[in-house]
């Protein structure tokens, strides 16, 4: 098709392949203005019924006029061979591209994307039209910033074509809203949903709803089985993380009523730091241009202000707010003793006649637990600072991948890349000198004998390093055990790309591609091992209809958790909170447990 004129617009070249379209950079031969042009493949514009529908659906789209919302410009009529669109050319990446590129982002950029797209999504809804496949390689961000949300009323066409011709469910299981999954009547807070997953997937690198197959991702879709924001990601901000608790709720009736309040509650929480829109301090262009200098300095203005905003909440005696703020701020800063002490001090100037206090108190203490506790286990590897832009590229936005495979250990290499941890939790230098160095006899491979020419490069072996720091676990190399970390040094590999394995009794496996070169003797430090989470079942007939809380993070109601809570960081306490419809309020301490366990909570004993 390169090369050939389609209609009054000339294909330059292909910028990318899915599922669903092709994607070309083209140009208007009159006006010489770039344009995208996305064909659909041709077994969904084999028939005119399709083509008819295609057709309706662009015209209900066309008129869409939002500074985020990618601009259709012309489409296939309904007498031509291939249904296609053309749009703005955006010269930018996707989200997907920029998050295996950054590992995750900084919770102050997570919330100015997620405002973009409510404000985008507010527009939509006011007009009566849902997006229905919000995800992250359906928006792009420009070389200056600027967002743009794409493929509005694709996900409708496909969901007609294809129930039609064979009865299956369309779009992003991952990002399914659960009303979407069990194929109900859709309205706009099912796109909040998807809004929500593609928070959490942005400041966590995780995709909140995973499984090892579609079918999987669904079921926990719709059953609300998931990690919470802040136990993955202690260091986002309360008010962010609020926001996509509720988000993604199973319930739509429990979600945010609208994407305008989405867009209110977005502002507030920027502001809660000192950001505005109009500020280019922050600003995600600047971020583009060097994140880690942006992410340097917002934590270290974070550090002065949330310490500043935790001691005012400490005078106004609203605890739980300063609690909140100094879990964030050591997450930030483990090291910051003016906290500890604030916190300590909490402990101490507590009324000890309070028994509605006590529970407070050991909340107190187990935030701070969880936040160093945390900051300790959570990925070290830094992403790099040069810009993201490789070169001029409108991505293809229906590549259709499994988004269930984001959590898959035998994903490829660039899906894997979302495990690495971003520049905001990177380690200290003081963290860096703890690390004991590999031996110089490790590193230095043995001489060639006198008696033998060397191999030629292309034949030479490497050798790889394996450390678990602070840990340990049994290495498997392309699946075949070599021992256990301690006790084995250099081990020779083929040139080329191996998996790596860890199996550790107390952690989840863990797998990850790496690539030797001839020669060449590879150091890996294994330090994202996930500890494996404890299932806490709810037990007694506490109501189902009770709000369940772990340290004061909502996590559902006792019927869509299925009475089962995990906890990801098993080895401290927590506080486990039920608030029932009818006022009541049960309180249990979750007693540190072995990684993996089932423990039974009994609420029919004191």
């Amino acid at each position: 098709m390169i090369g050939n004129v389609v209609e009054k617009y000339e294909v330059i070249q292909k910028i990318g392949e899915g599922g669903m379209a092709t994607v070309y950079r083209g140009r208007h031969t009159t006006l010489g203005r770039e344009v995208a042009i996305k064909v659909l493949h041709p077994h969904l514009s084999a028939s005119e019924r399709n083509r008819l529908r295609f057709a309706r659906e662009a015209r209900a789209i066309e008129h869409l006029e939002h500074d985020n919302i990618l601009k259709i410009f012309d489409y296939s009529g309904t007498d031509a061979e291939n249904c296609y669109i053309v749009t703005e050319f955006v010269d930018g990446i996707t989200l997907q591209a920029l998050l295996e590129e950054r590992g995750r982002f900084p919770s102050e950029i997570a919330a100015q994307i997620g405002l973009k797209l409510a404000q985008a999504l507010d527009y939509a809804h006011e007009l009566g039209i849902i997006h229905r496949d919000l995800k992250l390689e359906n928006v792009m961000l420009r070389r200056d910033g600027a967002l743009k949300l794409m493929d509005f009323g694709i996900a409708r066409f496909l969901d007609e074509v294809n129930l039609t011709i064979t009865g299956a469910l369309v779009g992003s299981p991952a990002y399914m809203s659960p009303e979407q999954a069990m194929e109900r009547v859709l309205d706009s807070r099912s796109d909040l949903f998807s809004l929500g997953t593609l928070l959490f997937h942005l400041v966590t690198g995780q995709l909140p709803f995973t499984g090892a197959n579609p079918s999987i991702v669904l079921r926990n879709v719709i059953e609300g089985n998931r990690p919470s924001v802040l136990e993955l990601a202690p260091d986002v901000s309360a008010s962010l993380g609020d926001l996509i608790e509720q988000l993604l709720q199973t319930e739509a009736s429990d979600r945010p009523t609208s994407a305008a309040e989405v867009t209110e509650r977005l502002s507030m929480s920027l502001a809660e730091v000192g950001i505005v829109s109009a500020d280019p301090t922050w600003s995600v262009q600047r971020w583009l241009q060097s994140p880690i200098d942006f992410e340097e300095k917002l934590r270290a203005d974070l550090r002065v202000l949330l310490l500043a905003s935790g001691k005012e909440k400490l005078v106004a005696k609203d605890h739980l707010s300063a609690l909140r703020i100094f879990n964030r701020l050591l997450s930030i800063d483990e090291d910051n003793e003016e906290v500890l002490q604030l916190i300590r001090g909490m402990h101490a100037d507590a009324p000890r006649t309070s028994r509605g206090f006590k529970p407070l108190l050991l909340g107190a203490t187990i935030l701070a637990i969880v936040a160093l506790v945390t900051f300790f286990i959570w990925p070290t590897s830094t992403p790099k600072n040069e810009s993201p832009f490789a070169g001029n590229e409108q991505a293809s936005t229906d590549a259709d991948m499994d988004e269930s495979e984001a959590g898959d250990i035998d994903a490829p290499p660039q899906v894997v890349a979302t495990r690495q941890k971003s520049p905001q939790a990177k380690a200290s230098p003081k963290e860096a000198l703890k690390t004991p160095p590999v031996s110089r006899a490790q590193n230095t491979p043995a001489p060639n004998s006198a008696a033998e020419p060397a191999p030629p490069p292309a034949a030479r072996p490497g050798a790889v390093i394996i450390t678990v720091p602070g840990s340990w676990g049994d290495i498997y190399i392309d699946g075949k055990l070599i021992g256990r970390t301690g006790t084995v040094g250099a081990i020779p590999v083929a040139a080329g790309t191996h998996i790596l394995g860890i199996q550790n009794d107390h952690a989840l496996p863990y797998k990850k591609r790496f690539t030797v070169e001839p020669g060449e003797t590879k150091s890996i430090e294994v330090t994202d091992l996930q500890r494996k989470p404890v299932r806490f079942r709810l037990l007694g007939s506490p109501s189902p209809d009770c709000t369940v809380r772990v340290d004061g993070i909502v996590r559902g109601t006792v019927a869509n958790l299925a009475r089962t809570i995990r906890v990801r960081a098993p080895q401290v306490p927590h506080r486990l909170t039920l608030n029932c419809p009818d006022g009541t309020t049960l309180v249990k301490t979750l007693e540190p447990a072995a990684p993996g366990s089932l423990v039974p909570v009994n609420f029919s004993t004191p």
